[in-house]
C-alpha cells in the first residue's frame, strides 16, 4: 500500500509552484484594487463631491475659466467648475458649477468671474443675494458678470491718458494763441 502513495514533489518544484501561486494572488489583488480605484474615481468624477448640487450660469465671456476652476463664497472655496459648454443660440458660455451640499445660496445670487490679481488665475466668485428661497440642484443663476480682461482694461487706461495729454496740449496751444492775439 505504501508503494501506491505518491511521494511528495521535490523541493525545487514545490518552491516554483508556491512562487507561481503567490504571483497569481498578487496579480489578482492588483486587478481587484485597480477596479476598486476605477470605480471610486468614476463615481467621484460623475457626481463630483458626494452630495454636491449643480448650478448653471451663462456668461458673455468665460475667458480664463476651465474645468475644476474654483468657485468661492466670501473667499472660501465652496465648489468647482464641472462642465463648460457654448450656447450657440445665445452666443454665451454656459458654466456648470458643483457646490458643496452644506452651502445654501439665495436664488438671486450673483456669479462673477474674477482673478487672483494681475497675473493670477481666474475663478468664479459668488455673491449671495437677498432672496429667502435657496438654489437647488439644476437651478440657474440669472445674474452674472463675465471676466474682465486686464489687457483690455490697461489698453483703455493708456488710450485715456494719451487722450488727456492731447487735450491738454490743445488747450495750452489755444491759450497761447488767444494770448498772442490780444
Amino acid at each position: 500500500m505504501d508503494a501506491e502513495l505518491t511521494a511528495p514533489a521535490p523541493l525545487p518544484v514545490r518552491r516554483r509552484r508556491m512562487a507561481e501561486e503567490t504571483r497569481h494572488i498578487l496579480v489578482g489583488a492588483a486587478v481587484f484594487l485597480g477596479l476598486v480605484g476605477l470605480f471610486a474615481f468614476s463615481a467621484g468624477s460623475d457626481g463630483g463631491t458626494l452630495g454636491s448640487y449643480r448650478v448653471v450660469a451663462h456668461f458673455n465671456t468665460a475667458e480664463g475659466i476651465h474645468l475644476d476652476s474654483h468657485v468661492t463664497l466670501s473667499g472660501v472655496q465652496i465648489g468647482r467648475v464641472s462642465v463648460m459648454e457654448f450656447d450657440s443660440r445665445r452666443q454665451q458660455a454656459v458654466v456648470t458649477m458643483e457646490i458643496a451640499p452644506e452651502v445654501e445660496l439665495p436664488l438671486d445670487s450673483i456669479a462673477i468671474i474674477t482673478s487672483e490679481g494681475m497675473i493670477g488665475g481666474r475663478f468664479i466668485r459668488l455673491e449671495p443675494g437677498g432672496e429667502l428661497d435657496m438654489l437647488r440642484d439644476g437651478d440657474r443663476l440669472d445674474y452674472t458678470q463675465g471676466s474682465i480682461m486686464f489687457e483690455e482694461l490697461l489698453a483703455k487706461i493708456i488710450i485715456s491718458v494719451e487722450q488727456g495729454r492731447l487735450n491738454r496740449r490743445e488747450a495750452e496751444k489755444n491759450q497761447k494763441e488767444e494770448g498772442a492775439s490780444q
